[in-house]
C-alpha cells in the first residue's frame, strides 16, 4: 500500500521530516501522495497548489477539487498563481516555463510554512518516460540518472518506485475520483507520445527503462570521483564562473567537466550530448560561444571562462546638472556627478575625476546616456572622429560592459567616456574656457561615504 511505500522511502533515505509541503495538482498521482501521507504518523502536512490557468475553466475546477479535498481531510492549503509570462513560453516552451514557475512558487510556500521538504508525486512510469525522452533527445550518462528520489534543496519523490497502476488502485480504494488533465494526452508534447509508446510496449519495458536510472545513479559516484581528478588540474571554480585553464586529452573527460559546470551554473537540460561533444571538440577555437540561454563561454588569453550571459542593458538618458545631485545609473550601479572646477593641470591626480573644458560662455546643458548605434568619438591626439565601437575595441573594453558605460553628452557630442577617456574636442588646454570635473563612483563607494557622513 502507498502509506507503507512512503514510510519505506523515508527510512531508506534517512529522512525524518517534521513538516512537509505536498505539491497537489489534483491529478491521480498527487492525490495518492496526499492520501498516503495522511496515514503516515508524525508528519505535519501543508498542501500547495499552483494554478497556471492554462486550461481555463478546467484549471479552476482543478483548484476547486484541491480545495475540497484538503477541507475534507483538514489539511492546510496554499494556492499560488502560476500564470506564465509570454516571453518565458517563447524562450523555453510551455512545459519548461510552467515547471520553472511551479518550482519557484513551491519553494516560496515551503519557506513560508517552514517545511523541511517539498514532496512531489513523480512515480515509476514518469521515471521510465524521462529515461526514454533523454535517450531520444541525446542525453549523456548524467541524464540517464533520470528523476532523482531526493535533491539537496529538499525536494523528495516518495512514489518514485510505485507504478501508475498501483497508484490508481490505491486512490480508487479510498473512494476518491481525481481530476484528469486532458493536456496529458496531447500528442504535441513529446512526453505524451513517449507515454503512449511505453504503454504499448508493456510493463516489462517500463520496468527496464526505470531500472536504467537506478543503475546510472549507483554508478555516478565513481564517475564523479574521476571528474574530481580532472577538475583539480584543469579548472578554477568560483560561485559565479568556472575558469578552464587546461583540458584533458580525452573527449569524454572534457564533456563530463563541461557538463558538471553547465549544470552548476545554469540549466543543463538545454544541452544535449551532441552539444557537449561539439563544445568539447572545439575548445581550442572558441572565442565566444552561447551555451544555453543563460550561459556563455568566452576566451580570456589562454583561459576559457564559463559564466552567466550578461543581461541586456536598457537604454538610458538623464540630465546632469553642474553642482546638482549625482545621477544614479542602476545597470552599472554607478553615480555620476559634475561640478565647475578651477584651473589645474589635467594630468594632476584628483582621485579618478575627469576634467573637461567647454568654450568660454557655453551653457552647461549636459546629459548622461549609454551608447547608441552610429556613435562617434574623437580620441585624444586625433584630428578626426572614429566609430565608438572601434575605439572601445582598440581599448580592449569587454563587449558585455560597453552598454553600461556612461557617456557625457554636450550638444550631441560625446564629451567623455566615463572612466576611459576625454574627447580631444573637450580636453583642457588652457585656463581660458569653462572647466568642469566629472566624478564616477560605484555604489559601494557611494554607500560607504554616505555612512561616514551620517
Amino acid at each position: 500500500m502507498i502509506p507503507e511505500r512512503i514510510e519505506e522511502f523515508l527510512d531508506r533515505h534517512h529522512i525524518r521530516p517534521a513538516r512537509v509541503v505536498i505539491a497537489l495538482s489534483g491529478g491521480v498521482d498527487s492525490t495518492a501522495l496526499l492520501l498516503g501521507f495522511l496515514e503516515v504518523t508524525n508528519v505535519d502536512i501543508t498542501c500547495a497548489h499552483v494554478n497556471h490557468h492554462l486550461r481555463g475553466a478546467e484549471s479552476d475546477e482543478d483548484e476547486r477539487f484541491v480545495r475540497g479535498l484538503c477541507e475534507t481531510h483538514g489539511v492546510p492549503l496554499v494556492v499560488a498563481d502560476g500564470t506564465l509570462e509570454s516571453e518565458a513560453i517563447r524562450r523555453s516552451g510551455v512545459e519548461a516555463a510552467a515547471r520553472d514557475v511551479r518550482h519557484t512558487r513551491l519553494r516560496e510556500i515551503a519557506d513560508g510554512a517552514r517545511a523541511d521538504y517539498i514532496a512531489t508525486a513523480h512515480q515509476k512510469n514518469d521515471q521510465a518516460e524521462t529515461i526514454l525522452m533523454r535517450v531520444i533527445t541525446g542525453s549523456g550518462l548524467a541524464g540517464l540518472r533520470g528523476v532523482h528520489p531526493f535533491r539537496d534543496d529538499g525536494l523528495i519523490r516518495p512514489l518514485l518506485d510505485v507504478t501508475r497502476g498501483e497508484i490508481e488502485s490505491f486512490v480508487a480504494s479510498r473512494g476518491v475520483t481525481p481530476r484528469f488533465d486532458r493536456s496529458n494526452s496531447d500528442p504535441r508534447f513529446l512526453r505524451n507520445r513517449v507515454r503512449a509508446m511505453i504503454r504499448e510496449l508493456g510493463d516489462a519495458a517500463m520496468e527496464n527503462l526505470a531500472a536504467v536510472a537506478g543503475q546510472a545513479q549507483r554508478l555516478w559516484p565513481v564517475v564523479e570521483r574521476a571528474i574530481d581528478e580532472v577538475e583539480r588540474s584543469c579548472a578554477r571554480v568560483t560561485e559565479e564562473e568556472t575558469q578552464f585553464v587546461a583540458w584533458p586529452d580525452d573527449g569524454w573527460s572534457r564533456q563530463a567537466l563541461l557538463y558538471r559546470h553547465i549544470r552548476r551554473l545554469g540549466d543543463a537540460r538545454e544541452v544535449s550530448a551532441r552539444d557537449l561533444e561539439r563544445l568539447a571538440g572545439s575548445v581550442d577555437s572558441i572565442r565566444r560561444v552561447t551555451v544555453t540561454r543563460d550561459l556563455e563561454i568566452v576566451r580570456r588569453g589562454q583561459t576559457l571562462i564559463l559564466r552567466q550571459r550578461p543581461r541586456a542593458t536598457a537604454e538610458f538618458e538623464l540630465a546632469l546638472d553642474p553642482g546638482g545631485s549625482a545621477v544614479f545609473i542602476p545597470d552599472s550601479r554607478q553615480s555620476v556627478s559634475i561640478r565647475r572646477a578651477a584651473w589645474r593641470d589635467p594630468r594632476s591626480d584628483r582621485g579618478g575625476a575627469q576634467l573637461i573644458q567647454l568654450p568660454e560662455g557655453s551653457e552647461p546643458h549636459f546629459t548622461i546616456r549609454n551608447r547608441r548605434r552610429g556613435d562617434r568619438f574623437r580620441p585624444l591626439g586625433l584630428q578626426h572622429d572614429k566609430k565608438l565601437k572601434d575605439f572601445l575595441n582598440d581599448r580592449k573594453i569587454a563587449p558585455e560592459v560597453r552598454d553600461r558605460i556612461p557617456l557625457l553628452i554636450w550638444k550631441g557630442d560625446i564629451v567623455l567616456i566615463a572612466g576611459v577617456e576625454v574627447s580631444d574636442l573637450f580636453k583642457v588646454t588652457s585656463p581660458a574656457g569653462e572647466l568642469y570635473e566629472v566624478t564616477v563612483e560605484d555604489e559601494s563607494h557611494h554607500q560607504n561615504r554616505a555612512g561616514i557622513q551620517r
